[in-house]
């Protein structure tokens, strides 16, 4: 190759120049929002992750609870398993027998019915007991 194609080369590319401004605005604003959606993907795939792993520390650390609290209450000092008086048969509430202890308490019952009133009442189309293929 001589110095003279290269030259003529070099001279055309010269020559194109630059792209007109507008074509660089509009190429910059494109890949801005290619790179931002590849970064919400990213974030999104993160978070996922992140949400998982959250939920799994949570399974372990509510059933850790669970056995702590259930050894705790279920072993007396002497390490021997201590089962409440009100669980066994025949025993009552406070070791009363015919006396179940059970009922719930009248404020329990209205809070629970307060709440379902408002659950119905945000719902315009209460209606619990159709079957599913009756909703549209």
């Amino acid at each position: 190759m001589d110095e003279s194609s290269d030259l003529q080369w070099r001279q055309g590319w010269l020559a194109v120049g630059l792209p007109p401004a507008p074509v660089v605005a509009v190429s910059a604003i494109v890949g801005f929002f290619l790179y931002l959606t590849w970064q919400m993907d990213e974030y999104e795939e993160q978070l996922r992750r992140r949400t998982q792993a959250g939920l799994w520390v949570l399974l372990v650390l509510g059933a850790v609870a669970l056995v702590l609290l259930g050894s705790h209450a279920l072993v007396d000092a002497g390490g021997r398993v201590a089962v409440p008086v009100s669980w066994r048969w025949g025993g009552g509430y406070g070791g009363s027998s015919g006396d179940d202890g059970g009922g719930a308490s009248p404020w329990a019952v209205a809070a629970v019915v307060a709440v379902l009133l408002v659950l119905a009442s945000h719902k315009p189309s209460f209606q619990m007991f159709r079957p599913p293929w009756h909703y549209k």
